[in-house]
């Protein structure tokens, strides 16, 4: 499904090539997100680690509105800790906002987002992330997009554990495959095959 925007598309799920690339890499917590970095697709060990998305109202779904937020999602981010910084990972996923912006300068759903999160500021209890939001947003100079980084997930099953976090771009979908790795033979491994075994059943964090 895409949606269309003048000259361009957005794709808003995943091809069937990628769901079934993501189902057969069952050891690797992944997400597939579109381009304003909506969850479109996840497999069984993502669901493990981060919980089952499925839960979430699918506009919930939405890593900008997990950061930025009101809904259910926002807390759900405070169970991750990210070793570039916190300050790091809200700058480039606003500046990946604003490349899908300038690329579907007609999608109305896009639009929706960011006039959304620039609102916030009205709200007192959000005037921090808000502000954050609103500070990267207007910086002349966009940060690098997020690609990767070692996030440590608290999980309730497991405790901490710490993954390198890496993503990758689908050719010609405009979409981010987000996936979870561990050292092979390291303790972060060996708790991400406890999860592939218990299914993770308690877990609760967003990406």
């Amino acid at each position: 499904m895409s949606v269309i925007t003048g000259r361009t598309r957005r794709t808003t799920a995943a091809p069937p090539g990628i769901q079934r690339l993501t189902a057969r890499l069952g050891d690797v917590p992944i997400g597939v997100f579109a381009a304003d970095w909506t969850l479109v697709w996840w497999n069984t060990m993502w669901s493990a680690l981060h919980s089952d998305p499925a839960v979430l109202p699918a506009a919930e779904r939405n890593l900008a509105r997990a950061l930025f937020g009101t809904g259910a999602a926002r807390s759900l981010m405070l169970h991750i800790r990210f070793e570039h910084g916190q300050d790091a990972f809200v700058a480039s996923i606003v500046a990946d906002l604003k490349d899908a912006v300038s690329r579907y300068p007609a999608d109305s759903r896009l639009d929706r987002l960011v006039r959304e999160l620039r609102e916030l500021r009205e709200l007192r209890e959000l005037r921090e992330t808000s502000d954050a939001f609103a500070h990267q947003w207007a910086a002349p100079t966009a940060a690098a997009p997020h690609t990767n980084d070692r996030k440590t997930i608290r999980h309730p099953q497991v405790g901490d554990i710490l993954l390198y976090c890496d993503v990758l771009v689908v050719p010609g979908a405009d979409l981010r495959m987000v996936t979870y790795t561990a050292a092979t033979g390291s303790a972060e491994a060996g708790k991400l095959d406890l999860l592939r075994v218990t299914g993770g059943h308690t877990a609760g964090a967003l990406p």
